[in-house]
């Protein structure tokens, strides 16, 4: 049951991903006439010049990706990217077809630019946290991220995407035009770094202090969370100390405190954000992400 629960949780997040970045890219990029990075932002352009069915087009492209997927990464991971590439095209050229005679929703360029470039890094964010993505460049940069560890998906995106400017800046020689699509997708890529890496309801923390194995105790028993008694050596007073590690959600983190407080008052505690976390009670080292 809490399998299904969760398979069941992760293609709602997915068919919800594919939604926002269908708004995103028909409802503001599209129609404000500017440009997203990847393959959808190089048909938004052609589409300037002849109108043709943007979702339709990209999901023909990304046939052979998604074929490239099948080898290159875990199959689930590439059946989730048909299904992904699969809705976002359909949301597009859906939201094109149901409202356009409500778009432009706004004739503010500015607005468009931001608020396309929010719902795409979503939108791709959460298409990628659940195993899935929405093709072209998503695949291409996972490619590279396998290869490049250090550099996060945003910054390969943002890297893409300056091509799909110079692309548009080619054929439409609107500079406004192509310095919001810049936006856009700078916008875009912040966000889904924001969603795939920041989204994190966790905390690491460090408590050193003279009575470890009570405050361990505490923790363990009122927290239900695991804790890791480490051995260290002040610098200045060369004496032999034990410090409590910890990972904490953010809503245990409260009780912990008191935990602390009320344990040893003169503790010392370090809190630290966590961006992941793998293990049992966490995220699945297996989960197919950046």
């Amino acid at each position: 049951m809490k399998k299904f629960l969760r398979y069941l949780r992760q293609y709602a997040l997915i068919i919800l991903g594919a939604a926002f970045y269908g708004i995103g890219t028909a409802c503001f990029i599209q129609a404000a006439g500017i440009a997203t990075g990847g393959i959808v932002g190089v048909f938004n352009v052609v589409n300037l010049i002849v109108p043709i069915p943007v979702g339709l087009c990209v999901f023909a492209v990304n046939v052979p990706l998604i074929v490239i997927s099948f080898f290159k990464f875990r199959p689930r991971f590439a059946i989730n990217s048909m299904l992904g590439i699969g809705l976002s095209s359909i949301f597009i050229d859906l939201f094109t077809l149901l409202l356009g005679g409500f778009l432009p929703f706004t004739h503010d360029m500015l607005l468009s630019a931001l608020a396309g470039g929010l719902f795409n890094g979503v939108g791709i964010g959460l298409l990628m946290r659940n195993g899935s993505s929405t093709g072209g460049t998503d695949i291409i940069t996972k490619l590279i991220h396998r290869k490049l560890r250090h550099l996060k998906g945003g910054v390969i995106n943002i890297v893409l995407g300056l091509a799909v400017c110079l692309f548009y800046f080619f054929v439409t020689r609107n500079v406004e035009g192509t310095l919001y699509s810049a936006l856009t997708i700078a916008v875009n890529s912040v966000v889904f770094d924001f969603v795939l890496y920041g989204g994190s309801d966790s905390k690491t923390v460090y408590i050193i202090t003279n009575n470890s194995e009570k405050m361990a105790s505490e923790i363990l028993g009122k927290t239900h969370s695991g804790a890791t008694i480490l051995e260290g050596t002040g610098a200045y007073t060369k004496t032999d100390r034990e410090i409590i590690l910890c990972v904490i959600r953010n809503s245990v983190f409260p009780f912990l405190k008191e935990i602390v407080k009320s344990v040893d008052s003169n503790a010392f505690m370090i809190v630290t954000k966590s961006s992941e976390v793998f293990g049992k009670g966490y995220e699945d080292f297996n989960t197919d992400r950046l």
